[in-house]
Formats: C-alpha cells, structure tokens, sequence
C-alpha cells in the first residue's frame, strides 16, 4: 500500500479563501507539526495575508483534501489561521 500525505500552508491577500485565485504565498510540509508551526509563523508575519493549511492524502491512487486548521482538527471547511 503506497500512501503520500502532504500539507501545504497557503497565504492569500484576499478575504475568503473560496474567492480566491492563486496563493500568495505557498509552502508544503510532510509532517504535521512542521505545517502547523509554518502557518503560525505565516499569519504571525503577514498580517496582510489569510493563511490556510490543506491536507492532501493520497492512498493507492486515491486522493482526499481537507483544511487543517489551527484547532488542530481537519474538516472539510477551513477557517483562516
């Protein structure tokens, strides 16, 4: 069983993350705990920017995405950091 988990931490500089395009600002982690210091770090710094984490599970080819968010709970919806 082949499986990949990713998170990426994205920086918009629009309100809402449905309403926006491509990120400002991108970085991927393969561990948790690196993704949720990075996005800590992220909105710490850029208080211009809404930061978000997606998870992306992909197992035997199959692929899930979900936000990870900064309660450290995964859902479909995600909430800015």
């Amino acid at each position: 069983m082949s499986s990949k988990k990713v998170w990426t931490v994205e920086g918009y500089e629009e309100q809402g993350q449905e309403k926006h395009g491509k990120a400002s600002k991108s970085e991927t982690y393969t561990n948790e705990a690196d993704a949720k210091k990075a996005a800590k770090k992220m909105a710490d710094q850029n208080d211009h920017l809404d930061v978000y984490v997606i998870y992306t599970s992909t197992v035997n080819g199959k692929t899930e995405e979900r936000f990870f968010n900064s309660n450290g709970k995964y859902s479909e919806e995600g909430f800015e950091w």
